[in-house]
This record gives C-alpha cells, sequence and structure tokens, in this order.
C-alpha cells in the first residue's frame, strides 16, 4: 500500500510541475515514470470525422484524435446519449491522458445512433467513438 502512495505521490509531483520524467529510488523500490507531452485540458479538440459510402451519406463517425480513455459522461451525468440530437462545437466527451482531460467537440450536427465504446474504454488515434446521422440542410 505505500509503494502506491509514493507512486500516486510522484504522479501528482510530475503533473503539477509539468515535468516529462520524474525518478525515485529507496532501499526496497526504484521508480521511474515518464509522460508524453500532451495538450491541456481547456484546449477543445475538433474531432475528424470520416463519411460513409454513398449509400450511408448521411451516417457519419466521430474519431478519436488522441490515445487515452474516452468519457462521455462528467461526474455521472451523461454528456450525449442515443437519440440525441448534437450541434456543431458540441461537447460530446473527453479522452482522458495521464490524468489530463482533452475535451471532445462536434464539428458536425446530427443525431446520436451509437456510442462505439463504453464509457472509461481505452481508446487509440483514428478509432471510431461516436456514429452519427448527419442532420441535412
Amino acid at each position: 500500500m505505500e509503494d502506491k502512495l509514493i507512486i500516486d505521490r510522484l504522479i501528482d509531483i510530475l503533473t503539477k510541475n509539468e515535468l516529462s520524467e520524474i525518478k525515485f529510488q529507496d532501499k526496497d523500490f526504484k521508480i521511474n515514470i515518464k509522460k508524453d507531452i500532451i495538450i491541456k485540458e481547456e484546449i477543445p479538440v475538433i474531432e475528424p470525422v470520416e463519411e460513409v459510402s454513398s449509400e450511408e451519406e448521411d451516417t457519419i463517425y466521430i474519431k478519436s484524435a488522441n490515445i487515452g480513455k474516452f468519457f462521455y459522461d462528467k461526474a455521472g451525468v451523461p454528456l450525449i446519449s442515443v437519440g440525441q440530437t448534437i450541434k456543431i462545437g458540441q461537447t460530446i466527451g473527453y479522452i482522458s491522458t495521464v490524468g489530463i482531460k482533452t475535451s471532445i467537440k462536434s464539428e458536425v450536427a446530427g443525431t446520436v445512433e451509437q456510442i462505439l465504446l463504453k464509457n472509461g474504454e481505452v481508446t487509440d488515434y483514428g478509432k471510431n467513438l461516436i456514429k452519427l446521422k448527419k442532420i441535412i440542410d
């Protein structure tokens, strides 16, 4: 349990001091923690959208622009749900990487047909997150 407290404290120091690496060693324990340089939480990211074949031209996918855990709720309250209409620029979720959340904003208006990942599930760059039916103007 003490090792976990040490690790939590090191991660806290790493994050608060905006470090990219921290090392710790005592007589029974040695650890080296590194993190990638990432964008801070308040910078919104417009997610790339993929248009589908002509027979489904009104269906689009919002894709991940980061690696991390995908969340579509905030403090237990869902930001989106199946059947909900979303607007351009609306926050639809967050990707958390090393404890830093980056908001995901939609660049299209549409109706949520399917949420493709579970809340808190790991995502890779370019992975489909949300399936939308595009609202035709």
